[in-house]
């Protein structure tokens, strides 16, 4: 990763003022200010005016004229910030694009992320670039970004800084020892990918923007989300459900046949999965945008054969899981003249006790609604 070969009247005036405000000299200024690593990976270049002016006239963190309000251990903090004049910029610029991997608190209710938590996420992510950060540089990075900032009830030097609480958890779990790691990634931030691989190579080939949200259609989970204060089983699943969604323990169930797949991946127990049985057959019988159940191709075979006196054809037989898992939905075609047979099966006692298949629909083109679905 290379910045322009030579710096530009913007770097040159950052420079200057980094020197004024750091004591430092004017090349080791310039050379902080061209280090690659400062460059923007997720956005423009942090300006360096830009940082030392957040000191002064942020409405919460700056001094207007009087005495600092933030130093090195955090806010109202008389720590004093103490810099080395090789590295306190390119710090902070690491410490931004950190940040900017998180999407921005848009909803003034939520709280935010701890900045003592925040930063050592950034500790761990910017390793070894920058393997320590105090609690104030944080803080005057997440001002400078103009991210919401706000004091916890109870003083302290920590404040609340306004990014997505559910991506910066993701985040910790994927770094911290010790930490149950997300099973799911519907709260990986963005710009975690490109920021991790650029950190690791120190090589950018283009600019990165944010990419805008799509709100892909979630029927089933919207559906299942609303039962969760209902008291049968269909509340207590939706319940665990939706406890699971929050701390990325598995998938998002965009549809039905969703909720099967993660049945299969977190091993759930027998109430768990007839409770889900129940839930998609509601779903099925009372929701105008369900659609039928469509398990996953398994394995599928097709071979020709000579016939039977009647000219060669082929036999298809393809595979595909049943809804518990534990046994197979068959679908066989025999496409051999004057022997053209097709037939679908459920080879699983268990499945064939709970689900039929939905009438009136092709043998290819086959699916399944649980049996109270049909009351």
């Amino acid at each position: 990763m290379t910045p322009n070969n030579a710096p530009t009247r913007a770097h040159k005036q950052d420079a200057r003022a980094w020197k004024k405000f750091t004591g430092t000299k004017y090349t080791a200024a310039l050379g902080q200010m061209m280090s690659p690593l400062a460059q923007g990976l997720l956005g423009e270049r942090v300006s360096a005016r830009r940082l030392i002016a957040a000191l002064e006239e942020h409405k919460l963190i700056g001094a207007h004229g009087g005495d600092a309000i933030l130093g090195e251990n955090g806010y109202l903090s008389d720590s004093s910030w103490s810099f080395d004049g090789k590295t306190d910029y390119i710090q902070l610029a690491l410490i931004t694009d950190m940040l900017r991997m998180f999407t921005p608190n848009s909803d003034t209710s939520s709280t935010g992320v701890d900045s003592y938590s925040l930063k050592h996420t950034a500790e761990r992510f910017l390793s070894p670039h920058c393997s320590y950060v105090t609690n104030g540089r944080l803080i005057w990075a997440a001002a400078a970004m103009g991210l919401r900032l706000a004091a916890p009830d109870g003083g302290g030097p920590n404040l609340l800084i306004g990014v997505s609480e559910r991506e910066h958890d993701y985040v910790s779990r994927i770094l911290g020892s010790g930490q149950i790691r997300p099973h799911a990634d519907h709260y990986r931030p963005t710009g975690y990918e490109r920021l991790r691989s650029t950190l690791a190579d120190e090589l950018i080939t283009d600019s990165w923007v944010r990419p805008v949200p799509v709100d892909e259609p979630a029927p089933f989970h919207d559906w299942l989300i609303r039962q969760v204060n209902r008291n049968d089983v269909v509340g207590d699943l939706a319940g665990d459900y939706s406890a699971g969604v929050r701390n990325s323990d598995h998938r998002l169930a965009r549809i039905a046949d969703d909720l099967l797949v993660i049945f299969r991946e977190v091993s759930p127990s027998p109430a768990v999965y007839a409770a889900g049985v129940t839930a998609i057959g509601e779903w099925i019988r009372t929701e105008p945008l369900s659609a039928p159940i469509r398990t996953e191709l398994v394995n599928g075979d097709s071979y020709d054969h000579e016939g039977w006196g009647a000219g060669a054809g082929t036999v298809e037989r393809y595979e595909y899981l049943c809804p518990c898992g534990d046994g197979a939905i068959i679908e066989e075609h025999d496409n051999i003249p004057g022997h053209r047979e097709h037939d679908k099966y459920i080879s699983c006692d268990k499945c064939g006790a709970e689900w039929r298949f939905v009438d009136g629909r092709s043998i290819r083109d086959w699916a399944l609604e649980p049996v109270s679905a049909a009351i």
